[in-house]
């Protein structure tokens, strides 16, 4: 008899269980692109392993794009619902009245890398000391690239060439190369001398042995590139409008990755860091954290600082003619209270 009782709460109870489960609601399924896989989009990446979205209830598909421009271009057409990207379109897409709103800052540092094919480095006589105007005049004449014609790694190359008093193109040829897998081949075959990518791509690059780190933004060592609206979560307005709890709820869940990249020892982060970033060695991972740690806000906001950097690099490279009020292009009105 009490075998049979105890038979009858254990179905009661399964059967709440089967209940409760269908009762549950489906997890919203949202899509993000971002350009490239690189450090600097660690705390998105955060939030979708460590399952920040998930608590509040997303299931988010992240989609890179090879370098910025297609990102955007998603966004703008309305087949993704967020962007995280450099601050390039914000502004042009302002130009051409197609506006978007940044609603949070995720990486206050520009931290695109530069690295340099060692041949070429030891015939100018440039290494890790020479001051970076005389890094920038020793362009002259060379093949540089970012990922692609336009991407915010090729506007850094439009920047050098001008800081040296140089003119892009006719003094310095400016390419697109892709991601890490295409640059890498192209920098140590000599179709380029000089690459610009992300943290781990261009660390991967120098620790094989055929370039040297050209430029190391993502360590601060430009004071131009700091407190520099680098990486920023974009959406359409009329989305933003239309849906302000799933865009508010989105940036808690980021800004909680942000947290817990801080709070958390960078060792105990390996294990997510590895499924991210494969055939990247566990002192390689741990060195690129430790230093690109401090370029992610933790109150994330777009600081009309941090904004009027943004655009007077895209004047200076001469991307924009006119730069956007702060108040037409972002607001804090999506982050948490």
């Amino acid at each position: 008899m009490q075998k049979l009782a105890q038979r009858s709460i254990f179905a009661a109870l399964m059967m709440a269980c089967v209940c409760q489960a269908s009762l549950a609601e489906p997890l919203q399924k949202l899509r993000v692109t971002i350009p490239v896989i690189g450090m600097n989009f660690l705390p998105l990446f955060v939030a979708a392993d460590k399952g920040f979205f998930a608590k509040e209830g997303f299931e988010v598909e992240i989609i890179p794009t090879s370098g910025d421009g297609p990102d955007i271009d998603a966004l703008i057409a309305g087949s993704v619902q967020f962007t995280i990207s450099t601050p390039n379109r914000l502004l042009t897409s302002f130009e051409q009245g197609k506006p978007l709103l940044a609603i949070m800052n995720i990486a206050n540092r520009m931290s695109i890398d530069c690295v340099m094919n060692k041949v070429v480095a030891d015939r100018l006589g440039i290494n890790n000391q020479t001051p970076l105007l005389e890094k920038f005049k020793a362009l002259k004449g060379l093949k540089a690239a970012g990922s692609r014609p336009g991407a915010f790694s090729y506007l850094v190359l439009v920047d050098y060439v001008k800081r040296a008093g140089l003119d892009p193109q006719r003094d310095v040829q400016l390419l697109g190369a892709g991601g890490t897998n295409t640059m890498m081949p192209a920098i140590e075959n000599g179709a380029i001398d000089v690459g610009c990518n992300t943290s781990p791509g261009t660390d991967l690059m120098v620790e094989r042995g055929k370039t040297i780190m050209f430029t190391f933004n993502s360590s601060g060592t430009d004071p131009a590139y700091n407190d520099f609206l680098f990486e920023l979560l974009y959406v359409r307005p009329d989305y933003a409008k239309a849906n302000p709890d799933t865009v508010r709820a989105f940036t808690r869940a980021l800004m909680e990755a942000v947290a817990y990249i801080h709070k958390t020892p960078t060792r105990d982060q390996l294990d997510q860091l590895r499924a991210r970033f494969s055939g990247v060695s566990d002192e390689m991972l741990v060195r690129v954290l430790d230093t690109m740690k401090p370029m992610f806000p933790l109150d994330g906001k777009v600081t009309p600082l941090s904004y009027g950097k943004a655009v007077q690099f895209m004047l200076d490279s001469g991307a924009i003619k006119t730069g956007a009020p702060w108040e037409a292009v972002a607001t804090y009105d999506y982050l948490p209270k």
